[in-house]
């Protein structure tokens, strides 16, 4: 399991979940320039990996930064929403090749900026852990 594996695993799982469509409206790394309503999926450095006592497993702990930016300020705030209630607390569940262990939201989605030119811009952080066996 590498970043890319488990980022784009979550953009599936949102596509799956109808929160967007990937290459469409949902992409990874950063928003589309040519896309104003759209989402952005990006990994964050989280804690230190995590292995049990008996060594047999390890979690990776990184962090999700969800962005979802919107001409409509509502809209924006509403798509971060319905990605911080699809998310948070899941616990073991597999989407594509990662085996999460725990997604926890960090806070509740938040304004991060506003403007004519960019649009409302919303932000929905998560902690994850993520078996590496």
């Amino acid at each position: 399991m590498t970043i890319p594996d488990y980022l784009t695993d979550i953009v599936n799982y949102l596509q799956t979940n109808s929160i967007g469509t990937s290459g469409t409206d949902i992409f990874l790394y950063g928003f589309s320039k040519s896309v104003k309503n759209c989402i952005a999926v990006m990994s964050a450095p989280g804690l230190g990996d995590k292995s049990t006592a008996s060594g047999d497993m390890t979690l990776y702990r990184p962090e999700l930064d969800i962005r979802v930016r919107n001409s409509s300020g509502s809209t924006a705030k509403t798509k971060a929403t319905a990605i911080h209630a699809l998310l948070n607390l899941k616990t073991n569940f597999t989407t594509g090749n990662t085996k999460f262990k725990r997604i926890q939201a960090i806070s509740e989605p938040f304004q991060v900026s506003k403007s004519e030119t960019e649009g409302t811009i919303y932000s929905v952080n998560f902690s994850l852990q993520i078996e590496r066996s």
